[in-house]
């Protein structure tokens, strides 16, 4: 009878302490979310407040006063639609050839036999550690020489093959599609089906998951990229969005409430693909870690 009366209270001290865990391990979680969170609700609700209010001194959370001047403002006198057209225009073309380029790959590294393939993908990885300011510079002579400055090739292909381009899709896509058993791709072979009929009918249904998280990723880094669009680009109409929105500094006079309207307008594409493609995003991230 004692020792079932020690065991619950051990059984309830041990309780306690994991809801005690739980608990201190929800407000860490909760402080670091807010942490993120609250810098983006101020970025938001400062695009609805006048140039004033946001430099005001002690700043203001919520506006005084909404407008939707700012809104108005930037697109009507500094392009911002065509701007976000041309964000949309390169990300989406290389995303898309990323996609393709690095299911190929993957395909290959993962079910093809053939003299040093290991070595070979160690040495085709190592685009993702090399630094992009190495390349900078023989790729820019490389545009320029291709007369491709200020035109979409010469953002468009430079950065699909970029680290964060091929390289890194193919590896996720290796991993993945290591996954697959190689009875399927052997059974095919054996029914007369080519490699190309193999990869379009077996491989690339079963790597939906793996290919969805490839093309998240590779569309919300090039979204964001900056330093390559501003060596190459010098017309106002052939900016993306973050030079666009950077350009908003270069003025002699810096318009702060342009600034955080415009960033606001730039998150809006990366939380609607965050919000619909979540599962989809961590799913591929996991499963791609499953063979090594």
């Amino acid at each position: 009878m004692i020792t079932n009366i020690s065991n619950s209270n051990r059984l309830s001290r041990n309780e306690k302490k994991e809801r005690a865990g739980q608990f201190i391990a929800h407000i860490a979680m909760l402080v670091i979310a807010l942490a993120f969170i609250v810098p983006f609700l101020w970025m938001l609700l400062s695009s609805f407040k006048t140039s004033m209010e946001i430099i005001k001194i002690p700043p203001t959370f919520i506006p005084k006063k909404f407008t939707f001047n700012n809104y108005k403002t930037i697109f009507e006198r500094l392009n911002f639609l065509r701007y976000f057209m041309n964000s949309i225009a390169v990300s989406g073309a290389i995303t898309v050839f990323s996609m393709f380029a690095s299911s190929i790959a993957g395909f290959v590294f993962a079910k093809f036999k053939f003299p040093a393939k290991e070595v070979l993908f160690i040495v085709f990885l190592t685009g993702l550690m090399i630094p992009f300011a190495v390349v900078v510079i023989p790729m820019y002579l490389l545009v320029a020489k291709f007369n491709w400055t200020d035109n979409y090739l010469g953002i468009i292909v430079p950065l699909t093959v970029s680290p964060f381009g091929i390289p890194f899709g193919t590896f996720l896509m290796r991993q993945f599609m290591e996954g697959i058993p190689m009875e399927m791709v052997e059974a095919a072979r054996i029914d007369g089906a080519s490699n190309f009929w193999i990869y379009f009918r077996v491989m690339l249904p079963l790597s939906t998951t793996g290919l969805g998280g490839v093309g998240i990723f590779t569309f919300l880094f090039m979204y964001n990229q900056l330093w390559w669009p501003l060596m190459v680009i010098s017309k106002q109409k052939m900016r993306t969005l973050p030079l666009g929105i950077a350009s908003l500094t270069f003025q002699q006079i810096i318009r702060y409430d342009m600034i955080v309207t415009g960033a606001s307008i730039a998150i809006v594409p990366m939380m609607i693909i965050f919000a619909f493609a979540q599962q989809r995003l961590v799913k591929g991230v996991t499963l791609t870690g499953l063979k090594m």
